[in-house]
């Protein structure tokens, strides 16, 4: 899949964002480090190799004391700010689910030989960590289904079953061209709506009214359905999920009625909502369709 160099390691990730919160989330502060290596359960020269890490992408700074073992480091402005971003994304659905698609995908692809991928063996690969933090397994079954939505990978049985999470997965031609491509979920996709087809634009007639044929309805009903699937991983309340589908309907019922006034602004909520929704692969996908559909109204 995609070069991964540029990202961190588990505890890099976590000494980062450590060194952030004790150094008062102030740059060019030294910090003690050997209490990261009690918290981590990891050895000083594991510490030490980490700091190296870091330090060899000029993040931090360190500094040498005869009876500080491992060294005292401080953040660099460079450290300091990848620290901060990593701290946001954390706590960002989007990202995170962004993430946790790309992770699965990518998981599947190294396994791709594998007769039985059993679901629950993604939790002690390195890929469940996102910047140092474990995905949750709400957040890998989103992943996995709509991976499966999106015809990248055959998922079956998919659940929890107590503590565990249960499921096979099985790259489908799809999933394996996008990762033969080795860039990712989204350039993936992203390449695909280049290559594919100019969508059908409808134009107007006299006193600007929009004509709704039968490539608007389907259009409109494919959006329908596409929100239906991807509605839950959006990120959005449950209120407003529940009202963001009931305009989907709504608005699929206005196309096959032909009532453009009111297509015309069930669609405007819709990609309103859409567009205030956190950014994930699948909320990208679901504008692409709404944009189709927008040149279509005019």
């Amino acid at each position: 899949m995609a070069d991964r160099r540029l990202e961190l390691g588990r505890y890099e990730a976590r000494l980062l964002l450590w060194l952030l919160e004790e150094s008062g989330h102030r740059p060019d502060v030294p910090v003690r480090t050997a209490a990261f290596g009690l918290e981590q359960n990891k050895p000083a020269l594991g510490v030490s190799a980490v700091i190296s890490a870091l330090a060899d992408r000029g993040l931090v700074d360190v500094h040498q004391w005869p009876e500080h073992v491992p060294a005292d480091t401080s953040l660099r402005p460079e450290g300091h700010e990848r620290a901060l971003r990593l701290e946001r994304e954390r706590r960002d659905p989007g990202a995170r689910q962004a993430y946790a698609e790309d992770a699965v995908l990518r998981w599947a692809f190294e396994h791709r030989g594998d007769d039985a991928l059993l679901l629950r063996d993604f939790f002690v690969a390195d890929h469940v960590f996102f910047h140092g933090d474990a995905l949750r397994a709400d957040e890998v079954l989103a992943a996995a289904r709509s991976l499966q939505t999106l015809g990248m990978l055959d998922l079956l049985d998919a659940g929890v079953t107590g503590d565990v999470v249960t499921g096979q997965v099985k790259l489908t031609e799809r999933g394996l061209d996008c990762g033969h491509e080795g860039r990712g979920l989204a350039a993936f996709l992203s390449r695909e709506r280049d290559r594919a087809p100019a969508g059908v634009t409808i134009g107007r007639v006299e006193g600007d009214v929009t004509v709704i044929n039968n490539s608007t309805v389907t259009v409109a009903g494919r959006l329908a359905d596409e929100l239906a699937d991807r509605g839950p991983a959006l990120g959005l309340g449950e209120e407003r999920l529940r009202l963001l589908l009931r305009d989907a309907d709504d608005m699929r019922r206005a196309a096959e009625e032909g009532r453009p006034g009111r297509l015309r602004a069930l669609f405007d909520r819709v990609r309103h909502e859409l567009g205030s929704a956190p950014d994930t692969t699948g909320r990208q996908i679901l504008l692409e369709t709404a944009g189709r559909l927008g040149s279509m109204l005019g």
